[in-house]
């Protein structure tokens, strides 16, 4: 049904989106274009951004990648914040709009009129500048697919002069997102919940132009669960036991830096008793779990005890909001990491990421975090991970706060085992 596939992965962890078998079944068999669209492009620093982009272009030759990010330079205020700081959700401000339309350019080669999405995405461009979001705004024809409708059928490319392009990913990349920001405003809802669209649904963009959403695609893989699960695949609500995951977690990022916890034991000691001890006491993922809680103000209703497994599934939502950021890396980037930190396309990814302005102010906001209250009302609802509500956009994030996995580890964490330090950077 569709021209043209945009096959959509979250840059965070692009290896375990893309499915090989899947790019060369569309390559080969159906003979039809594939575009990757690294998605959430302002939650990773710059060079990595740009040694995985050329990573992928190594192993794909032929494979056309653009870099996207619906909320380009809206990093959260502090790393317990809920929502980005900005006024609204201005979708036509996201960057990488007019590497995809160069990028289905290149590939219809002169036999789809494009002009007028070109023209479209000028036309939303000059009413963000003039904030005119809502006067005059264009209507979208919307279509409901039936399943007879969805049948494969070997159909022509760019029948009646209109490319489809469909939008294919993993749950929780953020497809819903990339649509929004395609048709300049919402016309899809979006959450951090794998599995929120359940239906596949058709927009036409302009008179020639025509987007595909359907379900996230979810295949058989080998990777560990506990990193399906940071990677947003698995539900955070269908865990029965988040520590191994917690734990997965902070043995690959600086936790106690971002989340700036106090240990278990350490607390329950008088101030002056606590300076004794010379020797930093050893992490677990329980007591990464228990600090959380007693920083967040996390009670069990009856014994008022700290709720460690309300505080274990916080902390996976964070790390899947991008607000505790783990970023994997392409293999050799730590050998090659000053060539992409001096990289010409540098100031490209940055201009796209919206960087320029929010570096300055960082510091400032991390101070501010250490005053933030525990019973904060926006955060009392981290209890129900299935929060489907509107306002949940799945392509937020934190910034660059991540560190990266350069190793595959197949290993499971004990929640009372002592985490590895030289884990971490």
């Amino acid at each position: 049904m569709s021209d043209v596939i945009l096959l959509i992965v979250d840059i965070r962890h692009p290896v375990l989106q893309f499915p090989p078998d899947l790019y060369r079944y569309i390559t080969a068999d159906l003979h039809k274009q594939v575009i990757l669209v690294l998605n959430k492009a302002d939650l990773c620093p710059p060079p990595l951004v740009i040694a995985w982009k050329h990573y992928m272009t190594s192993q794909f030759p032929h494979l056309e990648i653009v870099c996207f990010t619906s909320h380009p330079g809206q990093s959260y205020n502090t790393v317990l914040q809920k929502k980005r700081m900005r006024k609204k959700a201005d979708w036509s401000q996201a960057g990488g709009l007019i590497d995809i339309f160069k990028a289905c350019q290149e590939i219809t080669a002169g036999k789809v009129d494009l002009s007028s999405w070109e023209q479209k995405i000028h036309r939303d461009a000059v009413a963000e500048r003039l904030e005119l979001h809502d006067e005059g705004a264009e209507s979208v024809l919307v279509e409901h697919q039936s399943d007879s409708a969805l049948e494969m059928s070997n159909q022509e490319l760019y029948k009646d002069g209109v490319l489809t392009l469909g939008c294919i990913g993993f749950p929780n990349v953020g497809k819903s997102s990339v649509i929004n920001s395609l048709v300049g405003r919402k016309v899809v809802s979006v959450s951090r919940t794998p599995g929120h669209t359940k239906y596949f649904q058709t927009y036409y963009l302009t008179p020639t132009v025509k987007l595909c959403d359907c379900p996230g695609l979810v295949f058989p893989s080998r990777v560990n669960k506990q990193l399906q699960i940071l990677a947003g695949i698995y539900p955070v609500a269908q865990l029965q036991e988040p520590y191994t995951s917690v734990g997965y977690l902070c043995e690959r990022t600086p936790f106690l830096s971002v989340l700036k916890l106090k240990h278990p034991s350490l607390q329950e000691k008088e101030p002056h008793q606590g300076q004794q001890g010379t020797a930093e006491p050893s992490w677990t993922a329980w007591d990464v779990c228990e600090a959380w809680a007693e920083r967040r103000g996390y009670k069990t209703a009856k014994a008022a005890r700290n709720d460690v497994y309300r505080a274990a599934n916080s902390l996976l939502r964070l790390a899947i909001d991008g607000r505790l950021c783990l970023c994997l890396r392409p293999p050799g980037y730590s050998c090659l990491k000053e060539h992409w930190e001096n990289h010409l396309d540098l100031p490209d990814i940055m201009a796209l990421q919206g960087r320029a302005a929010e570096e300055e102010g960082s510091a400032e906001r991390e101070d501010e975090e250490d005053g933030e209250s525990s019973s904060e009302p926006e955060e009392e609802r981290d209890r129900d991970a299935d929060d489907d509500e509107d306002g949940d956009d799945e392509d937020e994030g934190f910034g660059h706060q991540g560190q990266n996995d350069d190793k595959s580890s197949g290993f499971t964490v004990n929640m009372y085992n002592v985490l590895r330090e030289n884990d971490c950077e």
